[in-house]
């Protein structure tokens, strides 16, 4: 079966995208235990006054340790998301004009991308596949340019009153036409 997507860029995407949350959780929990490791005092009195003073400003500094680096890792996700899906909706719209000319008759034309984008293999079976009707029709074709060779020559054998030669000539189209038919039998569009 066909792996359309290189595996290297799904394994890369998803080590990417989890390494920048993990980063993220990281770089919040150094912040909140730095924070949160305070002395509560020597007395009874001064270490209520620590949990009392630690305990109403625990909200609004959690939120300042825990906001800036989930921002962070949101505004990083979106970039590398953006970036990633260029190197596979950039090569498609290429495949996409390829396939359409492929699909007009030109069979010389094969998918050019940039080596790290991320539908290489599907960019390779589209250019065997070109070539591989490139190859069948210009086999096809100089089967067809010997044919109308051998039937002018026939016409010419007639028009001498050679039947023997006219005849052989009529022989060997008949072969020729049995080898396209074949050939062609042999192309699926």
């Amino acid at each position: 079966m066909l792996n359309v997507i290189n595996r290297r860029f799904r394994t890369g995407f998803i080590a990417l995208i989890s390494l920048t949350l993990i980063s993220a959780l990281l770089i919040s929990a150094i912040a909140f235990y730095s924070y949160s490791d305070k002395e509560l005092g020597g007395t009874y009195g001064q270490k209520i006054d620590t949990i009392s003073e630690f305990r109403t400003t625990l909200v609004k500094d959690s939120l300042l340790i825990f906001i800036p680096p989930a921002v962070m890792a949101v505004i990083f996700v979106i970039t590398a998301i953006v970036l990633y899906t260029h190197r596979i909706v950039g090569p498609l719209v290429r495949i996409k004009a390829v396939t359409r000319q492929i699909s007009e008759g030109d069979f010389n034309i094969l998918v050019k991308l940039r080596e790290k984008d991320a539908i290489m293999p599907l960019a390779d079976a589209l250019n065997k596949l070109s070539s591989g009707y490139r190859e069948r029709f210009s086999i096809l074709g100089k089967a067809l340019d010997e044919m109308s060779r051998d039937a002018a020559e026939m016409r010419q054998a007639v028009e001498r009153g050679d039947m023997e030669a006219a005849e052989a000539k009529r022989e060997e189209l008949g072969k020729k036409a049995g080898e396209i038919k074949t050939m062609l039998s042999g192309i699926r569009l």
